[in-house]
């Protein structure tokens, strides 16, 4: 059994819909006010799109934690 931690992170996009961003292996002792931040530096930078435009608000973010058991 491996347990596998990501920290997802919503944005709406150009379009308002939402757009979601994961990332493996978070740090454990990240603060909301630090992940904000970080992503309304994302939207700053405007590297990425998606099929509805660009990242243009901050929705919510969330570390999701899970036990996984490879079967073969």
């Amino acid at each position: 059994m491996q347990l596998m931690t990501t920290l997802e992170l919503n944005f709406r996009n150009a379009e308002g819909k939402n757009s979601k961003m994961t990332l493996d292996n978070p740090r454990s002792n990240l603060s909301a006010d630090e992940v904000r931040n970080v992503m309304e530096d994302i939207i700053a930078v405007n590297i990425f799109t998606t099929s509805g435009g660009d990242f243009k608000e901050v929705d919510s973010a969330k570390v999701i934690t899970k036990d996984v058991i490879e079967l073969f």
